[in-house]
């Protein structure tokens, strides 16, 4: 089984925020940024850039805010690690 921490050390931003908007329930913004303060904002700079992060996402319809929290959007895509099933989550 994966920890969920090798999966946010191992790809990028980007595609850490597609997987977390994957499903039915949305991720508000501090959760995502909780996950990477946590882990001393391997990967992106600092809180910032991960809202700059979320907003060009936004734009793009990758995902959308809903009541708070960020989902999938209309064109949400599923990252690669996903696709080649890179984790076990169980």
């Amino acid at each position: 089984m994966t920890n969920f921490r090798d999966v946010i050390i191992a790809e990028t931003p980007r595609d850490v925020v597609l997987f977390v908007t994957r499903g039915d329930k949305a991720i508000s913004y501090p959760m995502l940024d909780r996950l990477y303060c946590t882990n001393n904002w391997i990967n992106i700079s600092n809180n910032l850039e991960l809202l700059k992060l979320v907003g060009s996402m936004v734009s793009e319809g990758l995902i959308v805010e809903v009541g708070g929290g960020l989902r999938k959007g209309p064109n949400w895509i599923e990252p690669a690690f996903m696709t080649e099933k890179k984790y076990s989550f169980e």
